[in-house]
């Protein structure tokens, strides 16, 4: 893993990881969001809703822990075991976003 020399740095990495990654999605009609193909297993209105949920979760360990609030991983209602109703969570809460 790639050790960054400092905060900026990182912040400029990410950055510029999100915006690739966000331009893929730039071609995608709007009818083709919920759309699945072979080659894929996720459509487009899910796979940015999983990404959305995994950032909003890093983020909330992140305010509990420096709040000194116990940490509930990966969230307050699934377990570990429960990835599969995790991810259909996050699509049903925000794939409405998208």
């Amino acid at each position: 893993m790639r050790v960054y020399e400092n905060k900026e740095e990182l912040k400029s990495e990410i950055k510029k990881t999100y915006e690739k990654y966000i331009l893929e999605f730039d071609s995608i009609p709007e009818d083709f969001k919920d759309k699945r193909c072979e080659e894929v297993d996720r459509t487009p209105a899910e796979n940015l809703a999983y990404q959305m949920g995994w950032t909003t979760s890093v983020l909330k360990w992140e305010s509990d822990e420096r709040a000194e609030i116990e940490v509930k991983m990966p969230t307050e209602k699934f377990k570990w075991n429960q990835l599969g109703e995790l991810y259909q969570w996050f699509t049903d809460t925000y794939a409405t976003y998208l």
